[in-house]
């Protein structure tokens, strides 16, 4: 899943706290081997928990989570592909 490699590249341009780092990491352990649609449904709610709790930061401190514009691209990515 091209969305989430690109949002686990990115990592470093955004504001994380401890939710997101753990589904960030979640996703990071799934990725690499993600071949049958278990995974792929793992990866997906992975994917999906990391944008909410990404939103759940930015609704806290009120400010954008992407510092740069990589990672910007990134979140917006990873938001569009789950708004299907």
């Amino acid at each position: 899943m091209p969305v989430a490699e690109r949002l686990l590249t990115h990592q470093e341009g955004l504001t994380l706290d401890e939710d997101a780092e753990y589904w960030l990491g979640e996703m990071a352990a799934v990725l690499p081997n993600c071949r049958t649609p278990t995974q792929m449904v793992s990866l997906n709610r992975y994917l999906d928990a990391t944008v909410r709790a990404l939103r759940k930061i930015e609704r806290r401190t009120a400010s954008p989570v992407a510092i740069t514009d990589d990672a910007r691209l990134a979140y917006a990515a990873a938001t569009e592909f789950l708004s299907r």
